[in-house]
């Protein structure tokens, strides 16, 4: 082989990896999608599997697929293999490459994923690429964003036919700020309310209350702790401005109640 005609290989197989790879993602993303009657939320979960899939499938594929077929390329025309014979024996090769990478990472479904994708390599690289680099310009640009729309337009199908996203409450705001182990705020009531204690001699309340702000779906939520002994009394307070999905702290007020600082 020449050197125009490793780098047209080259070019090839990459365009090839492009197009496994889609189709990869495609195929191990479909059983997520939920048309109608899903969570609020399908969309972005579906797209958080096409990632997940992609980080594992997109890399292997353009670094093993691409550099096994290629060599499997160069050692077929050196050894002048053509005819049926090259491709019957090229594509028993690349299955058993694919199969092996999953005998690598010592993994079942890695090995019947690689093999899959393998014959997937194969074929896109004899039929449809070859295809593909002989069309115009124009259509090959087609080509190359298909998949793209593809997904664009699956995503876009969930989330349109999926549920309205649910107001976010009061309550969820007190879970997502008493969610959670190892603060200050482990000892209040996960839930609004007060719960009273006797701690050293002292008539200790702790409550957890809500308080709405001018701004939608955003609450403050406030943890007092209250105690007294005789004539020894005092307040502790804590308030946190939460929202769907942040939580921060917007002030407080007091000092740390006498029978935790003797701990």
């Amino acid at each position: 082989m020449t050197q125009s005609d490793l780098r047209q290989m080259l070019v090839r197989k990459l365009v090839v990896s492009y197009f496994t790879s889609w189709v990869i993602i495609l195929w191990v993303s479909f059983p997520n999608i939920a048309l109608g009657g899903g969570n609020w939320n399908a969309a972005g979960n579906y797209m958080s599997w096409v990632f997940i899939i992609a980080l594992y499938a997109a890399p292997t594929i353009f670094l093993y697929g691409s550099l096994v077929s290629s060599l499997l390329e160069v050692a077929a025309a050196k050894l002048k293999v053509k005819g049926p014979g090259e491709v019957l024996v090229s594509g028993l090769l690349h299955v058993a490459f694919g199969f092996c990478y999953g005998f690598v990472l010592q993994s079942s479904f890695f090995s019947i994923m690689g093999g899959v994708a393998a014959i997937l390599f194969f074929s896109c690289d004899r039929i449809i690429v070859r295809t593909i680099l002989s069309l115009k310009i124009k259509t090959r640009l087609i080509s190359f964003t298909a998949p793209v729309l593809l997904l664009i337009l699956i995503a876009g199908a969930i989330h349109v036919t999926s549920p309205p996203m649910p107001p976010f409450t009061a309550k969820e705001a007190v879970q997502f700020a008493t969610t959670g182990n190892g603060t200050t705020i482990d000892r209040f009531p996960k839930e609004e309310g007060q719960i009273k204690l006797k701690i050293g001699g002292y008539d200790v309340e702790r409550e957890t209350k809500i308080e709405e702000t001018d701004r939608k779906e955003t609450y403050n939520v406030v943890f007092t702790e209250r105690w007294q002994k005789d004539e020894d009394n005092g307040q502790y307070q804590m308030i946190y401005e939460v929202s769907r999905g942040s939580m921060g702290a917007k002030g407080g007020s007091g000092e740390e109640p006498p029978y935790l600082q003797s701990k």
